[in-house]
């Protein structure tokens, strides 16, 4: 099965920006205009990165002989290099940066056959060092993470194209070698079931896989009714891609980029980016280090790959999940409106210096993690009932669990995270159903749910920011929208508007989606509200 890079043109154009907080002293910094737009300099006055953290790229191959990445590269600890030896008996013999799953050899970096093209050469140079040319060292560009190991894993041929079959292996590779992050900028139209649970066993180790949605001229596709893959790949109860459309200077969408609310979690600038270049004196093509007007998903999704390998530097133990919630509650609003795309590009556009204000709330927390245990036991009397006699929309518990659980109608058990949120759904510890402690097992544990949409206010514990709490696709997966100033808030919800804010687990934030801020008053429906001590006092 083919899989294609989402291909980019060369538009050549460079910006120079003010910066607002640390800056590099890269000599081409000053065309890297997308660093300041996603906020990266505020990111590195927390944090530049760390060789610890290792990104496997999975691309046509990577100049491993670049000034601007051959300190970031990363090194196979069990091998030693030129022996001839499979050292670390992984199945791969001196596999010292990584494997070329197309030539198969131990030197993933491109090699210009009869076909190919400049894309498909240098496309892979280019992802490498958006993420993680070493930065601050007075020559070329910066990445995302100054410091930063990239495991190259060539899974496109020189013209771009590849099988799902290399990229399974590439990505068991990954996984099996200690990658930390994933970067997948290609894309294809059809399943390949081995290919799918290949990255669902990334996300399952806690590896972050950042995907393009990809790119059609002439306004995009929308990726719902298209699916491409692997960015649409999503399970039953995760999304297990991050998946990134591009946007412009302007933050709209780019003329190309797809877009969807299924496998699109959120946007990065996408268009005129400025980055490494595959270099060759050999190839008369390829005479630069660095090039400029870099358009594409495919270079939208490393700067979200960047960002996440800063994360992973100061926060290791953000799990995929957690990192998908910080990096979606912390961008800024899109200016998309009017269109197809509208309200169809994630929660926004990368902010990582935002997204490393709030990260530390979400920080060891486990996604989808064990319940607080502040429910406490409910007063519930009457006779225990079997699963026969239980409806859908129930309340139950039972004498070994003191968890309140919420009934599905397909008799999946829903955990309510603690008592407040108890309070949202239901007035009274008399609606709760009794049930057996043998019945209670037989109904599949589903999702967390968390505070009801419309009754409360929520903000997470460590920051101030208030959000609107709306309906989603199910119960367990509400919408949360930021109220950005106070004047918004006391325009819809009055001058008490505080008293009913809820302070929230971070890790109850993971099952959030995130929503368009709210920058002006909106009609609010105000008959469900409750108040903070409303909720405390039952």
């Amino acid at each position: 099965m083919l899989w294609k890079i989402c291909l980019f043109t060369l538009i050549l154009a460079s910006f120079a920006l003010p910066a607002i907080a640390r800056t590099p002293n890269d000599t081409d910094y000053s065309e890297q205009w997308y660093l300041e737009k996603i906020g990266a300099p505020a990111a590195w006055d927390v944090a530049t990165g760390t060789h610890d953290v290792v990104v496997a790229v999975l691309d046509s191959g990577v100049d491993l002989d670049h000034p601007d990445l051959v300190a970031n590269f990363w090194s196979n600890p069990g091998e030693i290099a030129g022996n001839g030896v499979d050292d670390d008996g992984n199945g791969y013999v001196d596999d010292n940066r990584g494997w070329d799953f197309v030539e198969e050899d131990n030197t993933p970096e491109p090699t210009r056959g009869g076909a190919y093209t400049d894309d498909g050469v240098a496309h892979g140079t280019v992802i490498a060092g958006l993420i993680g040319a070493v930065g601050n060292n007075g020559q070329g560009i910066s990445g995302v993470s100054w410091r930063v190991s990239i495991m190259s894993l060539r899974v496109l041929d020189d013209v771009g194209s590849g099988d799902s079959a290399d990229a399974r292996r590439a990505i068991e590779y990954a996984i099996e070698n200690g990658a930390n992050v994933i970067n997948l900028s290609f894309t294809g139209y059809e399943v390949d079931q081995a290919f799918e649970q290949a990255v669902n066993e990334a996300y399952v180790a806690g590896i972050p896989v950042i995907a393009a949605v990809g790119n059609v001229n002439g306004g995009g596709i929308n990726v719902d009714e298209t699916p491409v893959y692997p960015a649409c790949f999503v399970g039953e109860r995760a999304d297990w891609v991050i998946g990134v459309a591009a946007t412009t200077k302007e933050d709209t969408k780019t003329d190309f980029s797809n877009y969807g609310s299924t496998c699109t979690e959120l946007s990065a600038p996408g268009e005129d980016l400025f980055g490494t270049m595959y270099q060759n004196d050999d190839w008369a093509d390829f005479p630069d280090y660095y090039h400029g007007g870099w358009s594409g998903t495919s270079v939208a999704a490393p700067l979200v790959t960047g960002a996440v390998a800063l994360l992973k530097s100061a926060f290791p133990s953000l799990t995929p999940s957690l990192m998908r919630t910080v990096l979606q509650l912390s961008v800024d609003p899109l200016k998309e409106s009017g269109t197809d795309a509208t309200g169809k590009l994630g929660a926004g556009r990368l902010n990582v210096g935002r997204a490393m204000e709030i990260a530390p709330a979400f920080a060891g927390m486990a996604a989808g993690g064990a319940l607080p245990g502040s429910m406490g036991i409910s007063p519930i009397t009457g006779e225990q009932e079997e699963i026969t006699s239980i409806t859908p929309g129930a309340f139950i518990r039972s004498p070994g669990f003191d968890t309140v659980y919420y009934v599905d109608g397909g008799y999946n058990r829903h955990p309510l995270w603690d008592q407040q949120t108890f309070f949202t759904w239901n007035d009274s510890w008399d609606d709760v159903v009794w049930v057996t402690d043998a019945t209670l097992p037989t109904l599949p544990l589903g999702n967390v749910l968390p505070p009801k949409p419309g009754v409360v206010l929520v903000k997470i514990q460590s920051d101030a920011r208030a959000y609107v709490v709306e309906n989603g696709a199910t119960l367990w997966r509400p919408i949360l929208r930021e109220l950005t100033s106070e004047d918004v808030a006391v325009g819809m919800f009055g001058a008490n508007w505080g008293d009913f804010v809820i302070d929230v687990e971070p890790t109850l934030f993971s099952h959030y989606q995130a929503g368009d801020p709210i920058v002006s008053v909106e009609p609010a429906d105000l008959s469900a509200l409750k108040t903070r001590l409303s909720l405390l006092s039952n």
